[in-house]
């Protein structure tokens, strides 16, 4: 609504007004000057009255316009960030039910003779970062790469220590531990989750280079997972 039909309006509303009380007073005799200028004021303060409204309504309108943008701006983003949450959990659903059965996520090593050590010391820290312990199952991720450093869950660990480092801001070490997922375990199905979760570290980092460069392996290596078609949103929120 512009400026200019406002006023057009209210012209046309004052228009009216003045036709309504001069139009009846000329049939019936000369207009009172005194009482005809007081009618007039009237006349002025009310149409002021209806700019104002108009001009309020304009406003409020061009407001609530820019709400609805942004609150669509904000939904596009949580929807994704729901879309990864959802990704990871059904991973970590995936994890359990495979330390239930016992098996070692399409691993083929025989155990080792610390392999009921290494499992019961894996579920712990894995316990841990379900609950949100994100600094105790860092440590324990930590501790059991250390004893563990041969096992079937040994990719897992490296992923799952990334997502307790990000989890607590600390970027540069999740950066790192999830390219160790990439680089030292090309086989794992954690692999693209790795890619994204390295980019969106680099983001946090500030370096856009190798934020971009994440990303875009990930497209280029797998380009059909649904890590890649969040890659491609990111690499656009990035202007790239």
């Amino acid at each position: 609504m512009s400026r200019r039909w406002l006023h057009f309006l209210v012209v046309a509303v004052a228009t009216a007004a003045l036709s309504s009380c001069y139009g009846t007073k000329i049939v019936k005799g000369p207009i009172n000057s005194e009482r005809a200028a007081l009618s007039a004021d009237t006349i002025r303060a009310e149409q002021r009255r209806i700019v104002e409204k108009l001009e309020a309504l304009e406003t409020r309108m061009n407001r609530e316009g820019e709400e609805r943008t942004s609150s669509q701006a904000q939904m596009s983003v949580t929807m994704r960030e729901l879309e990864e949450a959802v990704r990871t959990l059904v991973s970590r659903v995936e994890d359990s039910e495979q330390m239930s059965s016992g098996g070692g996520r399409g691993n083929s090593r025989p155990p080792t003779p610390d392999a009921g050590g290494a499992e019961e010391a894996y579920r712990a820290a894995y316990l841990d970062l379900t609950r949100g312990n994100y600094e105790l199952a860092s440590q324990e991720f930590q501790e059991y790469l250390t004893r563990f450093p041969d096992t079937p869950h040994i990719a897992e660990a490296h992923y799952y220590l990334g997502e307790c480092q990000y989890a607590t801001e600390r970027y540069l070490e999740a950066a790192g531990a999830f390219q160790k997922v990439t680089r030292d375990f090309p086989a794992s199905r954690l692999v693209p989750a790795a890619y994204l979760k390295m980019g969106r570290a680099y983001v946090q980092l500030e370096e856009r280079g190798l934020a971009e460069k994440a990303f875009r392996t990930l497209i280029e290596k797998h380009p059909n997972s649904e890590e890649a078609k969040q890659a491609q949103a990111a690499l656009q929120e990035l202007g790239g």
